[in-house]
């Protein structure tokens, strides 16, 4: 649990603010489902997610426990139903109740959904099979407050089980609300974990956005032939 309540605040607030900003002004259109770039993104990212479940040995996702934090309006676990996962058995904390609202209309009633922040994560020691978090460490500047959160992750999961992440690995500079995730950065916040796989992928937004939807497959092709240009990375660890 995070002992500086001051600091968790802050950092909370701070954020509650910059997505109220980024509601109001239009860009989660750059997201829309009408938009081929983010579909692409998604789909890369949905390859992605399988790779690291076969990697680990996931076959039967219905025996697991999972808990995604950040969960948003719950499209992730929502993906995970129709991979045959339980859903009395998928669980999602978002920090921002209209996203928990949300998810609630639009998930299987038998889901788990909860406000909550990263001070504490209301679910018992060593619970949860997997824990997954989708572009969250790189939206908490405080270092301390990333810390306390995977704390909270590592709590949640039972010895044998998995922590997954997926991060922006590069610093935008055009946007100082988010900080890049690297391999340093993992080994700070989960010492003790294995990191057993990493996966690079995706070819930088801003520069996807600009391409015709004929070129889309250039994408694909340049991730694969420079992965160092990849702007996230999908890191797999144990515990």
């Amino acid at each position: 649990m995070c002992r500086n309540n001051d600091q968790l605040e802050n950092e909370e607030s701070r954020i509650r603010t910059i997505y109220a900003r980024r509601d109001a002004s239009g860009k989660t259109a750059l997201y829309g489902w009408d938009r081929l770039d983010s579909t692409y993104m998604a789909y890369r990212n949905e390859v992605a997610w399988v790779l690291a479940f076969k990697e680990v040995g996931f076959q039967d996702l219905s025996r697991l426990e999972i808990l995604d934090v950040g969960c948003g309006s719950g499209r992730w676990l929502r993906m995970l139903v129709e991979w045959g996962a339980d859903p009395q058995r998928l669980h999602g904390v978002d920090l921002l109740e209209d996203r928990i609202s949300r998810a609630r209309v639009l998930s299987p009633a038998a889901m788990t959904f909860r406000v909550g922040n990263a001070g504490h994560l209301d679910y018992p020691d060593n619970t949860m099979d997997l824990a997954a978090a989708s572009t969250v460490f790189s939206s908490i500047l405080d270092p301390t407050i990333r810390l306390a959160l995977a704390r909270e992750m590592n709590r949640v999961v039972r010895p044998g089980g998995w922590i997954m992440l997926f991060d922006y690995a590069v610093s935008d500079p055009r946007n100082p609300d988010t900080t890049g995730i690297r391999k340093k950065e993992i080994a700070r916040l989960f010492p003790g974990l294995k990191l057993l796989h990493t996966f690079k992928l995706i070819f930088p937004p801003p520069l996807l956005r600009l391409l015709p939807a004929r070129l889309l497959c250039l994408a694909h092709l340049v991730e694969a032939l420079f992965p160092w240009v990849c702007t996230h990375r999908l890191y797999m660890l144990s515990k």
